[in-house]
C-alpha cells in the first residue's frame, strides 16, 4: 500500500513538473511575441488599438493604431502609426526620440502593395486580434 501512495505520489510530482515547464515555456513564448521586428521597425503588439482618427486624411472608419520602435537604435525613438487594413495604407501620425516628448509628423498615407517591404508589416499589424470597438 506504501509502494503504491508513493508511485502516484512520483506521478503526481512529475506531471506537476512536467506542467510548470509547459507553462513557462508559453509564457517565455508568449512575452517573445510581444514585440515583432519588420525591416528596421518593431511592433508592440499589446499597444494595436482600432481607433477613430483624428488627423486630416483619414478615412470615415476606425483605422489601427500602433507603437512602434526603431530595430537596432540605442535612443528611445517611438512613433505611432495608425493602419488603413481596408487600403492596405500606413503613416507615421507622431515620433518621439527620447520616449517622452512627441513631435507631429507628416500625415501623408503610404500605399503598401504586396511586393514592399512593408507588406509583411502591414500583414501582421492587421492579423492581430484587437477588441473590435471604437476608442474615443
Amino acid at each position: 500500500m506504501n509502494t503504491t501512495f508513493a508511485i502516484h505520489t512520483k506521478n503526481l510530482s512529475f506531471f506537476l513538473i512536467a506542467t510548470l515547464i509547459f507553462v513557462s515555456l508559453n509564457t517565455l513564448s508568449a512575452r517573445a511575441e510581444k514585440s515583432r521586428c519588420f525591416v528596421d521597425i518593431c511592433i508592440d503588439s499589446s499597444s494595436v488599438e482600432l481607433s477613430k482618427s483624428d488627423i486630416p486624411g483619414a478615412p470615415s472608419y476606425p483605422v489601427r493604431t500602433i507603437l512602434v520602435t526603431q530595430q537596432f537604435s540605442k535612443d528611445k525613438l517611438l512613433a505611432q502609426m495608425e493602419v488603413d487594413c481596408q487600403q492596405r495604407q500606413l503613416r507615421t501620425v507622431r515620433v518621439s526620440q527620447d520616449g517622452e516628448n512627441w513631435s507631429n509628423f507628416s500625415p501623408k498615407w503610404t500605399l503598401v502593395d504586396g511586393h514592399s517591404s512593408l507588406s509583411r508589416l502591414v500583414d501582421y499589424t492587421c492579423q492581430l486580434a484587437i477588441a473590435e470597438q471604437e476608442n474615443k
